[in-house]
């Protein structure tokens, strides 16, 4: 089955070269899917497939269309948030080892296999209708909905152990000659070919969400979108992650609470207020202390942030350099533990491994670039059809990351998603401002003239035959 995977990865990187942007980004999220980040090309250097995927498609796109990429990189509406980012890690490594070190490395790599996805997606989002895009993605997220039931029926995930074996090296922590059973005692775990079963929840809450706008668009695809949203909620309660659940239910309530009059936002609120202080009280008395079914109480998430504090003592601004969570605190049979030496876990949240690594300026920064995408998406709602729930993708991705982390780069998902959505008024941005109309003629006026072009090449076809 080696074989199967690896003719499979070559051939998919070949697909690359030979399609349109869209196809190079389809094959760009299929790959980032099908080939999680424990599986290894290279060790040192750690170079994965999927890293392959990311730096083919901008290669290709460099050569291919040098206009949209210059456009998409140094004219992008994310400039300042990202660029302030960049700053963080020159700053944090030049505080703590110099320009000429590991630590700027590490820096350099972070940013390019962090930001780069949604540099990406924003170059594919300039050029291809989003819709479109979601529509001939429809079979592969089928696929991933098929083989999370699969594995819990089975006992087994053998999509995992197939595609991490094809690959020199493997840093994960399963058996890949056994069985892979994740499910526990009181809940079931899927993770696909994912890293952690939080990352394969991070994937179907973005997917949820990506696809909930088009259940109302149009009639011959509804039964189609309303059928993928019911098999990506299954998978969502199959796949044991609570926070992508809890992330789901608030997009969605964000998503339907905007779309309601103003008198009913207003007596919504008033209830969502009355009502989340009894049930804020309940979840505190119920989850405090609470470690019967695993998983973090608030006092372990209370002792992860202490820790943090602790730990960048000595430089808050700047952090203790790129990486040093994974590479010092996380190192070789190394775990993070309290002064009482108990084990913290994963340092799940975002926020302690960026106060960690990059203290309060990456903190800063990271969060500037995220709230920067909401704001954006949130702007243009109502003006552009083509991303009328991105804010409520994006508002829940923020949530998850803050709760739960970025394991098996689960962030690339959500960039991905985002971003494409973020090139898409970037590319209407720009079409409005040289024609100095609306944005919402801008896309009107180019719906109008794709769909005048199809019906024109239907005509063609119909002479012809």
């Amino acid at each position: 089955m080696s074989y199967v995977v690896l003719l499979f990865f070559f051939g998919l990187l070949t697909y690359m070269f030979l399609t349109d942007t869209q196809g190079r980004f389809l094959a760009l999220v299929i790959g980032t899917v099908l080939f999680p980040t424990t599986a290894l090309l290279i060790k040192n250097p750690s170079v994965s497939p999927q890293h392959i995927f990311l730096y083919a498609f901008f290669i290709i796109e460099f050569f291919k269309d040098r206009q949209n990429f210059n456009k998409s990189i140094f004219n992008n509406l994310l400039l300042f948030p990202i660029g302030l980012s960049i700053v963080s890690y020159i700053f944090t490594s030049i505080y703590n080892s110099g320009i000429a070190s590991k630590d700027m490395y590490y820096g350099i790599r972070d940013v390019i296999d962090g930001f780069g996805y949604i540099y990406a997606a924003f170059i594919c989002g300039r050029k291809e209708n989003v819709y479109e895009f979601a529509k001939k993605l429809i079979p592969f997220t089928v696929v991933i909905c098929a083989f999370g039931i699969i594995e819990i029926l089975l006992g087994d995930n053998y999509p995992y152990r197939i595609v991490n074996a094809a690959f020199p090296y493997y840093e994960g922590g399963q058996n890949l000659l056994s069985s892979m059973n994740l499910t526990e005692s009181w809940r079931f775990r899927t993770c696909f070919t994912t890293k952690h079963p939080t990352a394969f929840g991070t994937l179907l809450m973005s997917l949820f969400l990506f696809y909930v706008p088009y259940i109302k668009n149009e009639v011959s695809e509804q039964k189609k979108i309303t059928l993928l949203l019911a098999l990506l909620a299954v998978n969502l309660f199959l796949c044991g992650s609570r926070t992508a659940m809890l992330c789901v239910a608030f997009g969605v309530s964000l998503y339907i609470y905007f779309k309601l009059k103003p008198l009913l936002k207003i007596i919504i609120a008033g209830l969502v207020i009355f009502i989340s202080s009894a049930v804020l009280t309940i979840l505190l008395q119920n989850f405090q202390t609470n470690t019967e079914h695993g998983g973090s109480s608030l006092d372990f998430r209370t002792s992860q942030l202490l820790f943090s504090i602790a730990t960048i003592s000595n430089s808050p601004i700047f952090g203790n350099g790129n990486k040093y969570t994974s590479h010092v605190i996380f190192g070789d049979d190394v775990r993070a533990s309290d002064s009482s030496g108990n084990d913290l876990g994963g340092l799940e949240s975002i926020i302690f491994s960026l106060l960690i690594d990059r203290g309060f300026l990456g903190l800063i920064s990271y969060y500037l670039l995220l709230l920067w995408m909401f704001v954006l998406l949130f702007r243009y709602r109502e003006q552009l059809k083509g991303i009328r729930g991105g804010y409520a993708l994006m508002a829940s991705g923020t949530l998850f990351l803050t709760l739960s982390g970025t394991i098996g780069n689960s962030s690339s998902f959500l960039f991905m998603f985002v971003g494409i959505q973020l090139g898409y008024i970037s590319h209407y941005k720009q079409i409005a401002f040289e024609n100095n109309i609306k944005i919402s003629d801008a896309e009107a006026n180019e719906n109008k003239i794709n769909n005048d072009d199809d019906i024109s090449n239907a005509k063609v076809i119909d002479v012809e035959s």
